[in-house]
């Protein structure tokens, strides 16, 4: 599941638990990675929390609703990393 969490945080959320191989290899991969929108990206048991400026979004695709461009960005980096979502 992935949802706005908040002005700035977009979430994906599963039922299991991320192993910390994976936890480490999904964060070194982000670190590599090139992004738009996505700033930062934190993990915990079972979550992915994604940091972004939702002024910069809204400037770019004249929105108000920047969420929805930012989660389709998570969702090609987390397709990319093998999710099924």
């Amino acid at each position: 599941m992935i949802f706005a969490n908040g002005d700035c945080h977009v979430t994906y959320q599963q039922q299991e638990p991320l192993s910390p191989a994976r936890r480490e290899d999904l964060k070194q991969s982000f670190q590599n990675g090139s992004h738009i929108y996505l700033l930062d990206m934190t993990t915990t048991g079972n979550t992915l929390t994604f940091y972004y400026s939702p002024v910069k979004v809204m400037e770019e695709h004249n929105t108000i609703e920047p969420s929805d461009v930012v989660i389709e960005e998570v969702r090609k980096f987390l397709t990319g990393m093998e999710f099924s979502i």
